[in-house]
């Protein structure tokens, strides 16, 4: 079932209810009407009566679409739909915390707007060619696949110079993401560089990179859903480690109980 919703490229939070007659999982899935690759979310869950969704788009496009759907049967139109009804879509007002980003500084509101502005745009922009940020202090080598010094293809769908801040995308990788997810890599990357103490600690980046998603309003379930994917094909200890402290970390911010130093 599709229903069409005015966005009008605001801020806001889309609250979803819906209902089902039997225990069903229901997939969510919210793009642009008119460029459908520009997904703002797609997640499902175990619906066994009824449930709210709360779909956090600190970015958005004029008008978008919200599918609603049995996960095993598809997508199907709003009069063939016999167990799944959406009682209502409501927007209301996105909760951000900017008191944990640092908006004022010049450097951090270019980069976001810049990085912002590519997750949005990146599946119908030109791959093979460098973009730069208005105030050409960031640039992002968008490439089909990221490949190592040997020639071979990595798993990782971006990465960072330690010496230029440079930062290279996987089109690839970045095709098969929804908009929050490519904007929590590119503030890992980011954070890397330009914020982190020490500029190789992946687990200082991840937190660092998660203060700017978080704090934008970013959706927590896709700043998760990223770094399970980023881990997917990398299952080492380490990463482990990472993925439990970085959903540690969403659930304590959700929650208001997390420490900044």
């Amino acid at each position: 079932m599709n229903y069409t919703v005015q966005t009008k490229y605001d801020e806001l939070c889309l609250v979803i209810k819906i209902s089902v007659f039997t225990p069903t999982v229901v997939r969510i899935k919210i793009f642009d009407a008119e460029k459908p690759k520009i997904v703002f979310t797609n997640r499902f869950k175990t619906i066994r009566n009824s449930d709210v969704f709360h779909i956090r788009m600190p970015i958005s496009s004029n008008t978008v679409i919200v599918s609603v759907y049995d996960n095993k049967k598809g997508n199907v139109p709003n009069g063939q739909e016999k167990n799944i009804r959406v009682t209502s879509i409501e927007r209301i007002p996105l909760e951000k915390r900017l008191d944990v980003v640092d908006i004022n500084n010049k450097m951090v509101a270019y980069f976001i707007d810049f990085a912002q502005r590519f997750s949005f745009n990146s599946p119908y922009l030109e791959c093979n060619k460098t973009y730069r940020s208005d105030d050409n202090q960031f640039t992002i080598e968008y490439l089909p696949v990221i490949k190592a010094s040997d020639g071979k293809e990595m798993k990782t769908p971006a990465r960072i110079s330690k010496t230029t801040g440079r930062i290279q995308v996987s089109k690839k990788h970045f095709d098969d993401y929804t908009v929050p997810m490519r904007f929590a890599v590119l503030c890992h990357e980011f954070s890397h560089f330009y914020v982190n103490e020490n500029m190789s600690d992946e687990m200082e980046a991840d937190i660092n990179g998660l203060l700017i998603y978080l704090g934008l309003g970013y959706p927590r379930t896709e700043g998760y859903q990223a770094f399970l994917e980023v881990f997917k094909d990398s299952s080492s200890p380490q990463n482990k480690k990472r993925l439990a402290v970085i959903e540690k970390f969403i659930k304590d911010f959700e929650k208001n109980n997390f420490v900044l130093r």
